[in-house]
Parts: C-alpha cells; sequence; structure tokens
C-alpha cells in the first residue's frame, strides 16, 4: 500500500466518520485483515457476513449473529477470519468517506496486504438483467475514464483503472456450471440515480430527450461500457492511488436500452442480488481461504 506519510496513529486517536476511539481494543479488532468486500446497504453487508461464517468457517447460521464492529449509524463493519463485509453507503461522496477512513483504520491495525471489492447492483448498457459485470475501467457520464475532485482550486482527474490480475482471478475462480454470464468491461459511476444515468423518469423534465439519449448510448457501448452505477471512480482512484488491488463486482438489475425502469419481480430482484456474492464466496473458496 502507498498510504499519507502524515498519518499518525499517535495523533489521529478518533475516527469521527465511525464514531470510533481508537484503542487496543480496536485495533486488535481490525487486525488480520485482507479482503475487504463492499456493499451500499448495511443489510447485505450483514447477509454476507453470515454467508461467510456458513461457507468459509462452516458455522452454523442457527447459532451465529454477526457482530457489527461500527458504532456510528452511517456505516458497519463485520470481520470473519481475515475477511471484512462493511457497508460504503450510497454515491461516490459517501464511499470516499468510507475508504480514507477504513484504510486508516486498517493501516493502524498493522495491515499491510489488502484488496477492495465492491459488490453491487448496476443498470445494464446492452446486456441482459441478471448478468453480472465486473469492471476494468470506471468513467464518469462524460465518457471520461477518470474521477474528477475539486481539490483547493483545481479540478484534478484521477485515474481509475481497476486491478486486472484481481479481475482475471476472480473469473478463473468460478465453476464451469455457473448458472448466469459474467462479463468483463467497463462501467459508468454517476453522481445521481437519474440524470447523471441519461434517465427520462426523474421529477424534473430532462433537457434532453428520448432520441438524444438514445445517441449517447450508442457512443458509451463504443468504449464497452457496461453498466451504470454510482460509486465505481471512486473506489478505483482512490485504491490506485493507495496501490491497492481493487474491483467492482456488480449485477445489472435492467437493461437500459430497452427501460429506465425495473420490471422484474421482486423475487428474481432478490436472486440477482445474490449473485455478486456468490461469485466473491466462489472466489475465496478458490483461494482456500481459512480465516
Amino acid at each position: 500500500m502507498k498510504l499519507n506519510k502524515l498519518l499518525s496513529k499517535s495523533s489521529d486517536t478518533y475516527l469521527y466518520n465511525f464514531d470510533l476511539v481508537i484503542d487496543k481494543q480496536i485495533l486488535d479488532n481490525f487486525s488480520n485483515a485482507k479482503y475487504i468486500f463492499m456493499q451500499g446497504s448495511m443489510v447485505r453487508a450483514k447477509v454476507f457476513a453470515t454467508k461467510l461464517a456458513a461457507q468459509i468457517l462452516n458455522i452454523d447460521p442457527e447459532y451465529f449473529e454477526p457482530l457489527n464492529l461500527l458504532p456510528c449509524k452511517d456505516f458497519c463493519a463485520y470481520k470473519i477470519g481475515n475477511v471484512l463485509s462493511v457497508s460504503h453507503g450510497m454515491g461516490n461522496s459517501s464511499m470516499l468517506i468510507l475508504l480514507h477512513t477504513l484504510t486508516k483504520l486498517l493501516h493502524y491495525a498493522g495491515n499491510t496486504d489488502l484488496e477492495y471489492i465492491r459488490l453491487g447492483t448496476s443498470g445494464g448498457i446492452g446486456i441482459n438483467p441478471g448478468t453480472v459485470v465486473l469492471t476494468n475501467t470506471a468513467y464518469m457520464p462524460n465518457l471520461v475514464p477518470g474521477y474528477m475532485v475539486s481539490v483547493l482550486d483545481q479540478d484534478i482527474i484521477y485515474p481509475t483503472e481497476m486491478n486486472k490480475d484481481l479481475n482475471n482471478l476472480i473469473i478463473k475462480a468460478q465453476p464451469d456450471d455457473l448458472d448466469f454470464k459474467i462479463a468483463l468491461g467497463n462501467s459508468i459511476a454517476a453522481d445521481d440515480f437519474y440524470l447523471g444515468q441519461a434517465r427520462l423518469d426523474g421529477a424534473i423534465k430532462p433537457h434532453y430527450d428520448e432520441s438524444r439519449a438514445n445517441e449517447y448510448f450508442t457512443q458509451v457501448q463504443k468504449f464497452n461500457i457496461l453498466n451504470f452505477e454510482m460509486e465505481s471512480t471512486s473506489l478505483a482512484s482512490f485504491c490506485y492511488r493507495a496501490e491497492i488491488p481493487a474491483t467492482m463486482i456488480a449485477v445489472t438489475l435492467v437493461n437500459r436500452l430497452l427501460s429506465d425502469q425495473i420490471t422484474a419481480t421482486p423475487e428474481m430482484l432478490s436472486l440477482y442480488s445474490d449473485r455478486p456474492q456468490h461469485i466473491a464466496l466462489n472466489y475465496l473458496k478458490y483461494l482456500d481461504i481459512k480465516g
């Protein structure tokens, strides 16, 4: 990892965004971590922790309740062996708060070898709902491969390449009889769910029409961009600079070339949403993670 040389455990004793006072017990709780899986909701993070305990450590879920290690209301973290299942909230801003705060905590706890993997949902572009996308490069909605951050009086665009070796290993870890498709391509992270994702169904009338939106999608496909979501650019740019291997595994819930609206049944959506976790578990089993 390549982190800020100004970081000091002795002076950074309180992590405001986690409402966490750093002491020996906290550092012990977060030591020996390597595989960090990030999901938007706290519920999904807890569900994944329960699956980790059952499938990686063979703990009967009937007798196990994952323990949230964070006292704050905005994020949660569950540790199963050397795997962390955490929530990142919604959007790049929330993701960056989580990334900075968690990475500092893991650094103070003595961890030097980490992988960050986001598990989530997305809107597909030209692919069927239920397809799972692994991201190579994250784009902004203006089709620039990078993430722009306004720092002081400058707009800086940081690189947003995910780790190719990690992507290839995750794909290699999947069994031949997987009953859904995995696609390797690029993603767009928008700052919102509506205009940033070229939707026409927001509360405010957009400045574009359906014809212009279709032109945009034609352009998008030329870059092998397969899905829309809201966190990949911040994840990729942060981890690229910190030299932490990272990627995103996101299932698609809708084909945006056909509709703005999600039409899958609640049962199908639940099935789709399980797929990124399923891929992650296959990856950990392939690595023979024992905790």
